[in-house]
């Protein structure tokens, strides 16, 4: 008798401590899901953007006319160990990698293209151009 009154409390504390839905605490994978959301947003990485990076194609890249200005803006061609190009600002090179590690259309895109068709510092320069609209560094 003693044991079924002890198990039965043990069962009504348990059930009283349990949470209902709209006491949900965040985990620690909530809070990552939130920063790491928040630091997509930061970077201009929406879903927006990633439906409109989908439709590039290689047209889209070979057929793009950069202006003088532009291509008077290169710099040296260097690249870091996540090969992106490091003539990017930082931010650039952020919302790159970012970029490609969502969006595989993209990264494939960019495999077919450079060095082939275009240089990688063109690549990004035309990418960015074509995104300027949809992001805010």
């Amino acid at each position: 008798m003693n044991l079924s009154w002890w198990f039965h409390r043990s069962v009504s504390r348990n059930t009283k401590n349990e949470e209902t839905p709209d006491q949900h605490q965040p985990t620690h994978f909530d809070i990552n899901q939130q920063n790491q959301q928040e630091n997509e947003e930061l970077l201009g990485v929406t879903p927006q953007l990633i439906d409109y990076v989908k439709s590039f194609t290689v047209e889209t890249f070979k057929n793009f006319n950069l202006q003088d200005n532009d291509a008077a803006n290169s710099r040296t061609e260097t690249q870091t160990s996540s090969n992106v190009r490091k003539d990017l600002s930082d931010w650039q090179e952020r919302h790159a990698v970012l970029v490609l590690s969502k969006v595989k259309e993209l990264s494939q895109l960019r495999f077919k293209l450079c060095p082939r068709h275009l240089k990688e510092e063109k690549f990004w320069r035309i990418y960015f151009v074509l995104v300027k609209s949809h992001v805010a560094e």
